[in-house]
């Protein structure tokens, strides 16, 4: 009986030239036979362009979700355009009213949130207790934190400290003292210094300045990670899932 001819194998044929057809001929099957080779998470440590092409796809779910929040962002505005211009109260205040006349349920429809929600607006409008003594004595308190995790995370870190993302060559995992708790202790103290400055001084502007240092922080500690997990693999995956970032997130 006469078999088909292996069309995967003839086009290995028509690729290789010469004497190097019949030898791979006799010892190589059919090129479509192969099982398609997946990287596991393992191997992407291994080869390194496993690592580059996992960075990549990374930076490209990175673009997807930012193009996707501009996307609700301009939906949300123009949403709020239209319910602005068609903006009109359609309520029965006789019926309400009465609902809320009704002491059936009283104190079962969450009263109290409707009582606070009052009285805390009322003081936000027109505060009559001066908390400025309180909040300087938690920005000081908070500073002086602030200081002591960054002084103990330099500690921790002895020859690996660099103030680039990157690890140094001769860097190794650090895990004890302050990096128990969090994984970015000088950031955590950068972060806690700032807002504590700007509560101690009363300075909005040092407050957006502590939101915008905050933000690059956390970028950049995202970055860093990736760095570390190239150089550490599945030891520092084992550390960031019992240890947060920032402490407490």
């Amino acid at each position: 009986k006469e078999r088909a001819p292996d069309i995967s194998l003839q086009r290995f044929r028509m690729a290789v030239p010469g004497r190097m057809q019949m030898r791979s001929a006799l010892v190589l099957p059919a090129v479509d036979s192969f099982p398609p080779v997946r990287p596991s998470i393992s191997t992407s440590y291994l080869c390194p362009s496993f690592g580059i092409n996992r960075q990549r796809r990374g930076h490209l779910r990175r673009l997807s979700s930012t193009s996707d929040l501009m996307e609700k962002g301009r939906e949300f505005l123009g949403d709020l355009r239209d319910g602005v211009s068609e903006s009109s109260l359609k309520i029965d205040v006789s019926e309400l009213s009465k609902e809320l006349s009704d002491t059936d349920d009283f104190g079962k429809r969450g009263e109290l949130f409707v009582v606070g929600q009052v009285a805390l607006g009322l003081l936000v409008v027109a505060p009559i207790v001066d908390l400025e003594p309180l909040a300087r004595i938690l920005g000081f308190g908070a500073m002086n934190l602030a200081l002591a995790i960054i002084w103990a995370g330099v500690g921790s870190l002895g020859e690996s400290l660099t103030p680039l993302p990157q690890p140094r060559k001769k860097a190794e995992l650090t895990t004890d003292g302050m990096f128990k708790y969090m994984r970015h202790p000088l950031y955590t103290g950068l972060i806690l210094g700032s807002f504590g400055l700007a509560i101690f001084t009363s300075s909005m502007s040092r407050g957006v300045f502590a939101v915008a240092l905050t933000v690059l922080l956390y970028f950049k500690a995202v970055f860093e990670e990736e760095q570390l997990i190239n150089k550490f693999g599945r030891q520092y995956l084992r550390y960031r899932e019992k240890v947060k970032r920032f402490g407490i997130f």
